[in-house]
């Protein structure tokens, strides 16, 4: 479903050279939740100590959500050369503000867009959330986006676009979006099919750089079944039930960046017997070597309640560059489906 979203893209570009004045609305958010249930077992961590194997660069994930954004009627003055101006609405003067009617004057940006922050989600295969947001007067700003626990960052493109997929944790899911300046908007979208999949997550913050690994069916390190960054699955995988895949979210290069990465798993599929064991592997480098780690892991089943596991940790001094550290026993294997 990615044609939707090139559209928004190109029918951006297409107002900025012609002088339109296009603009995405989003409705209001009307729905809230509840007090949800979080357990929060005491997990005990245990860490290893070992030498990081080799890994090839990481490969990215395409962008497969769609989109439906309602947009305000285009007066035909502004689209038509030579047009006398529309009553009310005045010639775009050189600082980007259109002067308006009596109610006041109108904020656009560079490309004659008008200013404001609009978000909208959608369901996507797999309990995806395909998240939108725009605010053409923030381009190549920092966002954070939040969604029941899962905390990450992204970065506006030069049209104060962004768009993600997010797997949800929850249903109805709720997505929050803040940006520098403290305007925050929040929307809700139900995925029926979460009940379908299990999930497992960390956050964290800054440069730890950690790694999420997921074991199936008594993989080995590297082998089939084992999924991680390097090797992330997709999302395919999961709604055929032959195995699960890694979510990676986030942007490092923004500042005070916020990174997660989210396993997904179709529940249904293990036999007796089988199971997925789940670990987080902390390498040591020259960008975090002696720095404390703050991160939490976040786990359900079907979209039951969330359970939460603080993270706190120490990397090793420097002369351990090269090193990585395995937390064990922080999330529940995942077994047969008893419901």
């Amino acid at each position: 479903m990615p044609v939707p979203r090139l559209v928004i893209r190109a029918v951006a570009v297409a107002c900025a050279v012609g002088g339109a004045g296009l603009f995405a609305v989003q409705s209001g958010y009307g729905i809230g939740i509840g007090n949800a249930r979080v357990d929060t077992p005491a997990i005990p961590t245990s860490v290893v100590l070992g030498t990081a194997p080799a890994a090839p660069a990481r490969p990215t994930i395409a962008d497969s959500a769609g989109i439906r954004m309602p947009t305000q009627a285009i007066p035909v003055a502004q689209i038509m050369p030579g047009a006398p101006p529309a009553p009310g609405i005045g010639a775009m003067p050189a600082d980007g503000v259109a002067q308006g009617d009596a109610r006041g004057a109108v904020e656009l940006s560079a490309f004659g867009l008008p200013c404001g922050l609009s978000v909208m989600a959608t369901a996507m295969p797999g309990a995806m959330v395909g998240l939108d947001v725009m605010d053409p007067c923030q381009p190549d700003t920092r966002v954070e986006i939040a969604h029941s626990g899962l905390v990450f960052t992204g970065l506006t493109d030069a049209l104060g676009l962004l768009t993600v997929d997010i797997p949800a944790l929850q249903t109805p899911a709720r997505v929050s979006v803040t940006l520098p300046d403290g305007r925050s908007e929040t929307t809700m979208v139900a995925l029926p099919d979460l009940i379908n999949f299990d999930r497992a997550a960390v956050t964290w913050d800054n440069t730890a750089e950690l790694a999420l690994h997921a074991m199936e069916r008594g993989a080995e390190f590297g082998g089939p079944g084992h999924v991680w960054q390097d090797a992330p699955g997709t999302i395919e995988d999961a709604i055929d039930g032959t195995g699960g895949f890694l979510t990676e979210l986030g942007d490092p290069d923004v500042t005070a960046p916020r990174m997660a990465q989210v396993y997904t798993f179709p529940r249904r599929t293990l036999g007796a017997g089988d199971l997925v064991r789940l670990s987080i592997d902390a390498p040591v480098t020259d960008g975090n070597c002696g720095q404390a780690v703050i991160a939490q892991s976040l786990q359900n089943s079907g979209g039951n309640a969330i359970e939460v596991v603080p993270i706190t940790l120490t990397l090793p001094g420097c002369d351990a560059v090269g090193d990585y550290l395995v937390l064990q026993n922080i999330f529940r294997d995942l077994r047969l489906a008893r419901n």
